[in-house]
């Protein structure tokens, strides 16, 4: 698999710049716990030897919807709880109303005041304005895993978590912020991986211009008839 990037690429200056923000806005970022780091230790190793874990398989999926990532038929179901991988990508500061061209953006950090100096450091190339918002974003377009793959839905099967890291002794690298993909409740085998990408607010699709196709994790389902994986839609139940 192209995308074999096993957590998000972030530099140390802009790192210690979050956690100035961070504390300046008060935000509350939970802190992992001992199970989700071991999921997490765990989810990176698979990442770094195969890219797709074994016990998930990557499908074209019809009508122009791209790939999705499906829990193996004949694997175990994936609790609720469980990790599924970090969502990992190249993490940088924008203007939070610029544009923006790509479908993989997650903001990490939003609505942050910028002073004149830190403006000029960060955004050298646009004129101040004291009242302009900056978000810390992490892309996956060109630098990713394979949860890039995880579709969207508004009946989920997984959800995103912004977790700190904390010192630990599984030789994972600390980290202040970091998105996590975990198991909103249990996931059959042969039942699609989906998340829910709009927020509160509900502008996610809106920005993009785009109504996103209806699917639950039963939509489409991985199948394996004499001990082979296919497909089928379980409204139509055709094979793809």
């Amino acid at each position: 698999m192209k995308f074999k990037l096993k957590r998000q690429e972030i530099d140390q200056k802009l790192v210690d710049f979050g956690v100035k923000k961070i504390k300046q806005n008060r935000v509350h970022v939970p802190r992992a716990t001992s199970k989700t780091l071991k999921g997490l230790a765990e989810s990176l190793e698979e990442i770094q030897k195969n890219g797709l874990p074994k016990h998930l398989v990557l499908k074209k999926l019809k009508k122009k919807l791209g790939h999705g990532i499906f829990l193996h038929p004949n694997a175990k179901p994936i609790l609720k709880g469980e990790v599924i991988a970090p969502y990992s990508g190249e993490v940088a500061l924008f203007p939070q109303n610029g544009e923006d061209n790509s479908d993989y953006v997650f903001s990490l950090v939003s609505d942050l005041l910028l002073t004149k100096q830190e403006q000029l450091s960060w955004d050298p190339g646009r004129r101040y304005h004291p009242r302009r918002l900056y978000s810390i974003d992490l892309d996956a377009h060109k630098k990713g895993n394979f949860t890039r793959f995880i579709n969207h839905s508004a009946k989920p099967n997984v959800e995103a978590h912004f977790l700190r890291i904390p010192a630990n002794s599984l030789g994972l690298s600390p980290s202040p912020f970091e998105l996590l993909y975990i198991a909103k409740k249990t996931i059959r085998p042969g039942e699609q991986l989906l998340l829910c990408y709009e927020g509160e607010d509900k502008s996610y699709w809106g920005v993009l211009n785009i109504k996103p196709f209806p699917m639950t994790p039963k939509t489409f389902r991985l199948i394996s008839p004499r001990g082979q994986s296919s497909f089928r839609s379980t409204s139509t139940m055709e094979t793809i």
